[in-house]
């Protein structure tokens, strides 16, 4: 009965012994199974650490560039904005000009010859236009001087009548800019000049002139060639216009 007992006693404290056993075998392996996994989520933290790191070092370059770019976007505006008020500027002191000038002009269309004032007539009508911008006032202006100095440095040729006393005669005019004019008939019997006036330009009677004006004009027409030296007289004046 005692050796029964005792062989009990020892199977229960094996018993215990395997299970303290079974324990902390099954303990190590939770813990061996923790750190594993801790590892791993360790490694995959600092991963994720590195990345965004990796993200936050892109966004302040990011930031910075777009810092600078606005810094340069800020100056481009304020040199445009400085820009613009220099043209308002300039172009307030030319708005201010424009009437003078557009009374200057008006006036020196009374001197015109009168070939020129058919060309630059639609023009000047239209200068000092209510609610026409500057620029297009402006335009209208240096238009009426450019039609002015293309017809200064060129010969320009045309058929008029003109009346001579009761009689009206078909001339043929050569205008040598807006200097001087001369006249002369087919025939080479009526001739003179024409000199700038105002309003209209005023006819100077000179019948002697009339061969070598029509002779010059031949030239000029090609209907005679060689072309040769035609001695014409020319007086030169002062003209005071407006103001």
């Amino acid at each position: 009965t005692l050796q029964a007992q005792d062989q009990t006693a020892v199977q229960k404290e094996i018993e215990q012994a395997r299970q303290v056993i079974e324990s902390y075998v099954g303990t190590r392996q939770k813990i061996a199974k923790e750190e594993s996994e801790w590892a791993s989520y360790q490694e995959l933290t600092e991963r994720r650490i590195s990345l965004y790191n990796d993200e936050v070092t892109d966004l302040e370059a990011i930031i910075k560039e777009a810092e600078e770019q606005t810094t340069s976007a800020e100056r481009e505006i304020a040199g445009i904005r400085s820009d613009i008020q220099v043209l308002r500027s300039a172009t307030q002191v030319v708005t201010d000009s424009l009437p003078a000038l557009e009374q200057k002009v008006r006036e020196l269309y009374g001197y015109f010859p009168a070939p020129l004032k058919d060309k630059v007539t639609p023009i000047v009508q239209k200068l000092g236009a209510k609610n026409m911008p500057t620029s297009d006032r402006m335009a209208l202006i240096i238009g009426v001087l450019n039609e002015v100095d293309k017809f200064n440095t060129d010969f320009t040729h045309i058929t008029d009548e003109i009346r001579i006393g009761n009689e009206t005669k078909l001339v043929d005019v050569l205008y040598l800019g807006v200097a001087v004019a001369y006249y002369a008939d087919k025939e080479g019997k009526i001739g003179g000049m024409l000199v700038p006036a105002e309003k209209e330009w005023q006819m100077v009677e000179k019948d002697e002139l009339a061969p070598a004006v029509h002779q010059a004009i031949l030239y000029y027409t090609n209907e005679i060639k060689p072309a040769m030296m035609v001695d014409l007289p020319i007086e030169i004046k002062n003209l005071k216009i407006g103001n």
